[in-house]
């Protein structure tokens, strides 16, 4: 039997929740998502499944999302949005970066979508949840109590994934574009001070993992590239 050299391209899945638990089961705990600031933060395939597995329950069971659907998002890049990211696309479920929803999850500090009927609020401690007082209740809290087992995918490649200044990907232009970026297969660096547009961010730092099999490391603004230097980035995007 051949084996595929450890950066070998790995084949594109039908859809994005096809992505997450192929990586779930063949990863484990490797990391997945890295953020690198003041502190360092990381998340690991498993980890990242287990919060959207969470979130998918929580999207279908209590706020009543179908496939098609929108939820409204607003915050900015790290390992929360992930979370939140790959929950709603387990449910066929589209991330909406601007625009109305019924449902929301915003960072702590913006404002909520007047137009929302739901909100849930995500933050910068340690768990992904609020430090801060905020007008509703955590994302965190809100999805704990759900299994770590997810619920039936609903996903589907023809299914909206991102919807971003009038302009709406599919998960399989997400796999496309997330594909686009693997490069040499190894770890890929982005700074958060980086000119790229918004849907393509979120591929790289949501679905490119799954692909490349590989973490995305998130430099935050104002950190010096030598402070990823552990994180043996190979190319920056």
């Amino acid at each position: 039997m051949q084996l595929a050299p450890p950066n070998a391209p790995r084949p594109a899945p039908a859809d994005l929740a096809q992505a997450l638990a192929r990586a779930r089961d063949e990863l484990g705990h490797r990391p997945a998502v890295t953020v690198v600031g003041a502190d360092r933060a990381e998340q690991g395939f498993a980890s990242l499944a287990q919060w959207a597995a969470k979130g998918a329950h929580f999207l279908e069971l209590d706020l009543l999302l179908e496939p098609g659907d929108r939820l409204r998002v607003d915050a900015g890049l790290g390992w929360p949005l992930v979370a939140v990211t790959l929950a709603a696309w387990w449910s066929g479920v589209a991330v909406a970066l601007d625009g109305d929803a019924p449902a929301a999850v915003v960072e702590e500090g913006r404002a909520a979508p007047p137009t929302a009927e739901d909100v849930l609020w995500i933050g910068h401690a340690i768990d992904g949840s609020p430090v801060a007082d905020v007008p509703g209740e955590a994302w965190t809290t809100a999805v704990q109590s759900f299994p770590d087992q997810p619920p039936a995918p609903r996903a589907r490649a023809d299914l909206t994934a991102v919807v971003t200044a009038g302009r709406a990907l599919t998960q399989a232009e997400v796999v496309t574009a997330a594909q686009s970026l693997i490069g040499d297969g190894g770890p890929l660096g982005i700074d958060e001070r980086v000119d790229l547009p918004p849907e393509l961010l979120l591929a790289a730092l949501a679905a490119r993992p799954l692909l490349a099999g590989r973490p995305t490391v998130l430099l935050h603004a104002g950190t010096d590239r030598s402070a990823a230097d552990g994180e043996k980035v190979t190319r920056w995007a």
